[in-house]
């Protein structure tokens, strides 16, 4: 099918993301089990340069639609495959203090929750999650980002970044039902 004819074009993306996409690198996202949507979505913004980006968008531009369809399919077909990364337990403490405070209403269960916007978050590359957030905090025109998380954003420090960086790499479970 078409997830299947997706895992052959996968495979370019194994040489960075780690073999079936499970990233062992602290600054390479992992991008197994990442919502279809989500997926493609972010897969042609690099392509239109509608992302920033200093690779990803001569790569996505190398495939058809149907191709980074069928690549979503195929990385969407698991499930997330967060995982545990080295952290600091006091770090990763007060990231989960800050996770609860501005990041818990669209980032559930402790980062776990995803959809056609927003990815899962824990159990990521905490390097390429600090990047990230600092891109997300910046304000440009470069990259579209949610006004409620870029004014979230806003009011941490780089440190509070790395704190919440660090409690994603924890990988924390999701809270038991009714918690």
């Amino acid at each position: 099918g078409d997830a299947a004819a997706g895992k052959a074009k996968a495979a370019v993306c194994a040489g960075c993301h780690g073999t079936e996409g499970v990233s062992q690198s602290t600054h390479m996202p992992t991008i197994r089990g990442l919502n279809f949507q989500y997926f493609y979505a972010t897969m042609q913004a690099y392509r239109k340069d509608r992302r920033p980006s200093t690779i990803m968008g001569r790569i996505a531009k190398g495939f058809r639609s149907g191709e980074l369809q069928r690549m979503a399919l195929h990385f969407g077909s698991h499930p997330w495959a967060g995982v545990q990364g080295e952290f600091d337990e006091a770090l990763s403490r007060r990231g989960k203090a800050l996770h609860d405070e501005y990041c818990e209403e669209c980032h559930k269960h402790n980062g776990h929750h995803q959809d056609r916007d927003t990815p899962p978050i824990a159990g990521q590359a905490k390097g390429y999650l600090v990047y990230q957030m600092i891109d997300y905090r910046e304000d440009s025109d470069d990259l579209p980002r949610p006004p409620l998380m870029q004014s979230r954003l806003e009011e941490l420090s780089d440190e509070d970044l790395i704190a919440l960086a660090e409690f994603y790499a924890s990988n924390p479970p999701p809270p038991a039902e009714g918690q």
